[in-house]
């Protein structure tokens, strides 16, 4: 069941019944000026998206085995734009797991965590966006920084695969913590998906990032949101770029109020209780603090990691929610760089209001209060008449969702969120789902800095999947200042033939 669903690895944001609803015609008068478009089904999908704009597109789905494959992102106006995609994934019915996965510029060499082991795995999924075959060489790193020997495969021209690590070609142990090291003759597109099977043996998926194994950076790394007790548990994985140890403190920040900063709160990590952790990453190895997630309230704020000696290294936290002694949801949000506006995609749908919300992470990294303005643009990039104002304390945190934020948010809504402030922040942002059996599932919704350059190369989502139970919706959003882009995502097989699918 594990290798079925990973084929299919994906993720469902509105049920059945609510899909007229949330997938309906927008509500505003002005939508005879959208500029944005796309063709309804076929090998490929035209896009347009305007500045401060978005376009969705969802797979179908349908019975019959399960059509795997990935998608190119080209332009041929203006630059590429920010993309993300939702696995989408129903058993019997029911939503079970959620995982959004950006997508990626090929590269030649990445590093990413790996864990197998306790009902968990990592899966990969590899895709060769080149006309010629590429040679993929890999090898592992324990968490002692022990290395295996380093083994290759060819992945043919326009070919995708994916496997799990404990499958060939990679053939892992059934027990392992630590990295996996990979490198490329040509640049391509990989993404890295963590599973989990939960106590009723469905199987739960997290998005892992792949580190760069040229990332430098600061000393400090920002994981805007954790969450531990009632049900919630953090875990913050640190993955090491380079090849030496790195050594540094994880802190757990408290929100603050008002013009009280946030302070490090005291909390049990890895079995121990304080207020600063401190670790050591052998190169090319990584680490794993998890918090306790006792106790019946929830305590959440933001996490800072500083490095003191070596490279920074690679920040991402798990999100677990537990709910009557079952784990019904992970998600994986990696560090952010502070910048003073973000932009994300906004989207509250469902068969009744809140059934599925956004909601956002904001973390002030500086010693005086940050004002920070949230104001909303339609599909087509038209401001949508509302605008929110927040103060976040000094070196504190606010969570909110944004129908708290706008509370006469019309119902279903999708268009863009600017999130912006004088003084740098962080922010973070995830997209919460009650299925039928009323279990609060979450996903990643992956904001971008506006200041983030831009470019018009290809972006390639390494993964896709169709039918079978499944579906997958894809996300293009003006992420960047004055970005406009339209172009066309083209879809393929894992053979590397063109893949026709039906969408909305």
């Amino acid at each position: 069941m594990k290798q079925t669903l990973w084929t299919s690895v994906i993720l469902l944001l509105c049920s059945v019944n609510a899909w007229a609803q949330c997938k309906a015609t927008p509500t505003s008068s002005s939508v005879s000026t959208q500029t944005f478009a796309a063709s309804a089904s076929g090998t490929s999908a035209n896009f347009s998206v305007a500045d401060r704009g978005a376009i969705t597109f969802d797979t179908q789905g349908g019975p019959g085995s399960p059509m795997v494959g990935y998608a190119r992102v080209q332009t041929n106006a203006g630059t590429t734009p920010s993309a993300y995609l939702t696995f989408q994934n129903r058993l019997n019915g029911i939503l079970v797991g959620q995982a959004s996965v950006g997508a990626v510029i090929p590269s030649t060499s990445g590093r990413i965590f790996v864990e197998v082991g306790g009902g968990v795995d990592t899966g990969v999924a590899i895709a060769n966006p080149n006309s010629s075959p590429v040679t993929i060489t890999f090898s592992f790193s324990d968490a002692s920084g022990q290395n295996s020997a380093s083994q290759s495969f060819i992945l043919a021209a326009n070919e995708q695969t994916s496997k799990f690590v404990t499958q060939a070609p990679f053939n892992a142990s059934s027990s392992f913590n630590g990295t996996m090291t990979w490198g490329s003759t040509l640049p391509v597109a990989m993404i890295a998906l963590r599973g989990l099977i939960n106590e009723r043996g469905e199987f739960l998926i997290t998005t892992l990032p792949v580190t760069s194994l040229s990332a430098s950076g600061s000393g400090t790394a920002y994981l805007p949101h954790f969450a531990d007790g009632g049900g919630w548990s953090t875990q913050v994985v640190l993955v090491n770029p380079s090849d030496f140890p790195t050594s540094g403190t994880v802190e757990f920040i408290g929100q603050g109020s008002g013009s009280i900063a946030g302070a490090p709160l005291s909390l049990t990590v890895n079995g121990q209780a304080g207020i600063a952790f401190g670790y050591t990453i052998p190169g090319r190895s990584s680490i794993k603090l998890l918090t306790s997630g006792l106790g019946g309230s929830i305590t959440s704020g933001s996490a800072r990691v500083t490095t003191t000696a070596g490279t920074p290294a690679t920040a991402l936290a798990i999100f677990r929610y537990r709910s009557n002694g079952v784990i019904v949801s992970e998600a994986g949000v990696p560090a952010v760089t502070p910048s003073t506006a973000f932009r994300m995609y906004e989207y509250d749908c469902g068969d009744y209001k809140g059934q599925i919300q956004t909601g956002i992470a904001i973390t002030n990294p500086g010693a005086s209060a940050a004002i920070v303005t949230v104001d909303l643009t339609e599909l087509w990039g038209a401001s949508a008449g509302m605008t929110a104002s927040i103060t976040v304390p000094p070196n504190g945190q606010v969570a909110r969702f944004m129908s708290q934020l706008f509370p006469n948010l019309p119902y279903p809504f999708h268009g863009v969120a600017r999130i912006s402030s004088s003084s740098p922040i962080a922010v973070t942002a995830l997209r919460g789902d009650y299925n039928a059996r009323n279990d609060f599932l979450i996903t990643t919704a992956l904001p971008t800095s506006e200041s983030a350059p831009a470019s018009a190369a290809t972006a390639v989502f390494p993964h896709l999947v169709d039918l079978g139970g499944y579906t997958t919706e894809f996300v293009l959003y003006s992420g960047v200042t004055g970005q406009t882009s339209s172009g066309v995502m083209s879809f393929y097989t894992q053979a590397g033939v063109p893949l026709f699918l039906n969408l909305n």
